[in-house]
């Protein structure tokens, strides 16, 4: 994860126009990497899912870290990135709660992997569908 993250300081892309794409394409390798592990039953292929989930993941993180702090003053940096790392793990103890906690679903693991393989995918199609209107909106001009 750490490598890949390195790498995107080395790439030369205009993230204003692929930027969006991008996480899409990462958001689809997550959700790819879920569902290997949700329809598997061999462990080293889940271990493979996991190295390329985490990798994927911590790139993805990244990119739409750099794709905020782009439009935002050195002043904001704080409060901006304060406010979302609070609102990610408001969020992400609120799905854990429905989804693995007796009191809410309490699914069993590979079903987890369904469900988190799903909202990557929802995810992806909303940027996938965002930079083709990106894309094609440029070209057009």
């Amino acid at each position: 994860g750490s490598a890949t993250s390195m790498a995107v300081g080395y790439v030369k892309l205009n993230w204003d126009v692929s930027g969006e794409l991008a996480l899409g394409i990462f958001s689809a390798m997550d959700a790819g990497s879920l569902f290997l592990m949700h329809f598997t039953n061999n462990i080293w292929a889940c271990y493979a899912g996991y190295l390329a989930f985490k990798a994927c993941y911590m790139l993805l993180i990244t990119i739409a870290t750099f794709q905020i702090a782009v439009n935002l003053s050195m002043e904001r940096y704080a409060l901006m990135f304060g406010f979302n790392n609070f609102i990610a793990l408001a969020i992400q103890t609120i799905l854990t709660i429905v989804v693995v906690d007796s009191r809410g679903l309490g699914l069993d693991i590979s079903t987890q992997f369904l469900i988190y393989g799903s909202y990557f995918t929802v995810i992806s199609g909303i940027f996938l569908i965002r930079s083709t209107y990106t894309i094609f909106s440029i070209k057009c001009r």
